[in-house]
């Protein structure tokens, strides 16, 4: 819908002003989070450092959303919301996902109508939003937090808040305000890897469909053998896997990797790591590329990059230590907690990053319950941390970590926020039955299948 200039710039925030809950970061938690504080009624701004909203998906292309829905059903809340407003532009904006052990209940979304779709939820449920807006600094008052600094070329802006919620992925708020923090996988500090996806146009996708893996739709050990040798003999760059998705567009397909499978640990909050995966990153996106054509793999013969991933897609930096740290064998044995207030669905994934081939392929309880302590931060208020920056253990984290479950996770750090805004009531001193309440009329499933 045409809007004026003026229109839209009345959802943008002035140097300053204050909000009842504000938002740091926009991937899926970031977007669960302000719509659904949006939606109880709070003053809510949504803050995002990169150039738009949607997270990994809207940076590396046609990435399936997985578990956004459950059984091919609504999920309830702002899930639905989001999946109603992607649904209402038609075959161009989305498609089903995969049906895979790793990637179910999903959808592949077209970037760009992603952009524009959370930009036009936010702006239906008066929710004020800025780009370009990375924190990178927070004012305190003891162990408050008075207001969040975001820095760039228009210099410097403080915004502030009764209630504050990081879902920035590597916990920017949670880190300037002193909270103590975590990083890798607990025995060496290893990360799940980073990556830049890449898309191919001129792809025969059902040749190349038919060719691969049913489960998780990668290259069969035959055709990575021929891609190990010829990379081992031409010096080529390679990661430790490749899949691919189906798009809306016909003959192109998108694929993710791992990265640069001897690249060492790359820990991306740290500005020289950073460099490196994003340089590497792009090396593998460019032999990938040019080994497929001379390979001839089946569909990929004529194939074209259209584009790498807008940025690089980061899996794991800090976790914040939190009342609760949510663990593997929490997620194995389907542990009931009284304060839970989302289900998390699907498998263990770390990326590849193998701890024990008996964890990796472990079973799981799908739709094991996530507690409201793994989003309250040790001795700083008034803070709530969700998404892949929570109080998860590196494997607590590799399980179930799918875009859907970590936008409901979000949704629920918006809803506690919105009601300790209603009631002038901290996050840690909240009646978490409230928030229990509050979700079920959204018609969301507190409850373990």
């Amino acid at each position: 819908m045409k809007r004026t200039r003026q229109e839209y710039e009345t959802f943008f925030p002035k140097d300053g002003d204050h909000f009842d809950v504000i938002v740091g970061g926009g991937g899926p938690a970031g977007i669960g989070a302000a719509l659904a504080a949006a939606t109880n009624g709070a003053k809510t701004l949504l803050l995002e450092g990169r150039a738009f909203f949607g997270g990994v998906a809207a940076v590396s292309g046609w990435m399936p959303m997985n578990r956004i829905l459950r059984n091919g059903q609504s999920r309830g809340g702002v899930n639905e919301i989001f999946v109603n407003k992607l649904r209402s532009y038609g075959s161009h904006g989305c498609r089903d996902g995969k049906v895979t052990w790793v990637d179910a209940d999903g959808l592949h979304v077209h970037p760009e109508y992603l952009r524009l779709g959370v930009m036009e939820l936010l702006e239906e449920h008066d929710c004020k939003y800025l780009v370009h807006s990375p924190i990178t600094g927070v004012e305190m008052d003891g162990r408050t937090i008075t207001s969040v600094v975001c820095a760039g070329k228009y210099g410097r802006r403080t915004y502030s808040a009764s209630v504050y919620i990081d879902t920035t992925g590597d916990g920017d708020i949670a880190y300037h305000a002193g909270v103590p923090m975590l990083k890798g996988r607990e025995e060496d500090g290893a990360f799940m890897p980073t990556t830049i996806g890449l898309v191919l146009a001129n792809v025969d996708e059902e040749k190349l469909f038919s060719s691969l893996n049913e489960r998780p739709q990668e290259p069969t050990s035959a055709m990575r053998a021929r891609i190990d040798e010829k990379a081992a003999k031409e010096g080529y760059t390679t990661s430790n896997f490749y899949s691919f998705d189906r798009t809306t567009i016909p003959t192109v397909v998108s694929s993710n990797n791992g990265g640069q499978d001897d690249i060492g640990i790359i820990d991306a909050s740290n500005i020289e790591h950073l460099n490196v995966a994003l340089r590497s990153g792009l090396q593998v996106v460019f032999d990938f590329v040019e080994m497929v054509r001379d390979l001839k793999i089946p569909g990929l013969e004529n194939c074209s990059l259209v584009r790498a991933g807008q940025d690089l897609g980061v899996r794991e930096t800090r976790r914040i230590e939190g009342e609760y740290t949510l663990t593997l064998e929490d997620c194995q044995q389907g542990k009931h907690f009284d304060d839970v207030i989302a289900l998390r669905y699907g498998t263990i994934d770390a990326a590849g990053l193998k701890a024990t081939e008996g964890e990796l392929h472990g079973t799981i309880k799908d739709g094991h319950e996530y507690p409201y302590r793994c989003m309250l931060p040790r001795r700083v208020d008034p803070l709530l941390v969700a998404g892949r920056c929570a109080s998860l253990s590196h494997l607590g984290l590799s399980t179930c970590k799918a875009m859907g479950n970590m936008m409901a996770i979000g949704q629920a750090a918006g809803v506690a926020a919105a009601i300790c805004a209603e009631e002038d009531t901290l996050p840690r001193d909240l009646d978490v039955s409230k928030v229990q309440d509050r979700l079920r009329s959204m018609k969301v499933e507190l409850k373990a299948p």
